[in-house]
């Protein structure tokens, strides 16, 4: 899946509260994925280099906000929740 464009991929900012439930979450889409992607750490997963932000859950803390904000602009990011970036394969 890590070279993959399939077109089942869907992906989400998440701010979690602090009793760990989702509490603001914004889709985003292939291309707004290309513009942030380069910012994480995307040798987390074991598998390697996740490509599409597919394979993990990637923090987005508060000095990482603004560099996400900069190339996706309508992005909010609300105090006191933690953000990640996390993205899924549709099931057939």
């Amino acid at each position: 899946m890590n070279d993959t464009t399939d077109d089942r991929l869907i992906w989400e900012l998440t701010g979690w509260d602090a009793d760990e439930r989702p509490a603001h979450v914004t889709e985003l889409s292939r291309e707004e994925i290309l513009r942030i992607r380069d910012l994480f750490d995307r040798r987390l997963p074991p598998a390697g280099e996740d490509e599409w932000l597919a394979c993990a859950a990637y923090e987005v803390p508060h000095d990482l906000q603004l560099q996400v904000l900069a190339p996706v602009p309508r992005l909010e990011f609300k105090p006191g929740l933690e953000y990640f970036v996390e993205g899924a394969v549709l099931s057939d």
